[in-house]
């Protein structure tokens, strides 16, 4: 291992720990030549996603080899892929409020309509990505209840 790819590893593995969305102990990190892999087995697509994401930020990655297995991984039909996430929308307290439509594709979740938060829409999204089967989010939903704010970086007092 070059200096540099341990620079790398010693990185990631810094933002693995720092997360919340990934345990850190599931995932093994290697680099040689700034092609990171990662292995192991995590608990969900978000947290596989979320892993390579991290390891996509740090400094000096060409590239990241993604061989993380998602543990209990659970293949169903579109139309029962769809029916679950609805099911667990329903139970979610946070999601009250929420006039959504769930299509589902190949493990692919797309969430359409209107939510009355930002944090209704956060909610609803990391609820589906939380779905067994789930391996992609779309979210089209639109926020009607708040005001958007568009703050340019030069607009901000520090």
């Amino acid at each position: 291992m070059k200096d540099g790819d341990g620079a790398i590893k010693a990185t990631i593995e810094q933002f693995l720990e720092r997360s919340s969305r990934v345990d850190h102990r599931e995932v093994q990190v290697e680099v040689r030549g700034a092609v990171v892999t990662l292995k192991g087995s995590v608990d969900s697509a978000i947290e596989k996603r979320t892993a390579r994401e991290l390891a996509q930020d740090a400094d000096g990655v060409e590239r990241v080899d993604d061989q993380l297995a998602i543990r209990n991984y659970v293949e169903r039909t579109d139309a029962e892929l769809a029916e679950e996430v609805r099911h667990a929308l329903a139970r979610d307290a946070y999601v009250e409020g929420a006039k959504i439509e769930v299509y589902a594709n190949r493990g692919r979740v797309r969430l359409d309509g209107s939510v009355p938060t930002y944090h209704t829409k956060k909610a609803i999204e990391d609820v589906a990505w939380w779905t067994p089967g789930v391996v992609d989010v779309e979210s089209l939903l639109l926020v009607s209840d708040e005001d958007f704010v568009d703050v340019s970086p030069g607009e901000v007092v520090g």
